[in-house]
């Protein structure tokens, strides 16, 4: 327990320490920062966040639209491979080896 205190004595010279009422002092200042910081950094996160929603939306529009267009280009090449077996199939004519 000696060895503790000893520690914690010699932390308080390290910080200045001058006794209760610096204590109280210090509190109160580190109060009113808090009160004064705390409020703007919740800000800046709110901002954050809705920039990185409305990237997000973007992100998800983007994929989608990507999506689209492959399933649309798609089903252009299978309409373009059963129009060209359907040719095909009228240039060979009837089957007549039956």
């Amino acid at each position: 327990m000696q060895h503790k205190a000893n520690h914690y004595r010699d932390n308080l010279k390290e910080k200045v320490y001058k006794g209760p009422e610096d204590l109280s002092k210090r509190q109160a200042e580190i109060k009113e920062l808090e009160e004064k910081v705390v409020p703007s950094i919740e800000k800046e996160i709110k901002a954050k966040e809705h920039t990185i929603k409305t990237i997000s939306g973007i992100f998800d529009a983007i994929q989608q639209t990507t999506h689209s267009e492959e399933q649309a280009q798609q089903r252009h090449q299978l309409g373009r491979m059963r129009s060209t077996n359907i040719n095909r199939s009228k240039d060979q004519g009837p089957d007549l080896s039956r």
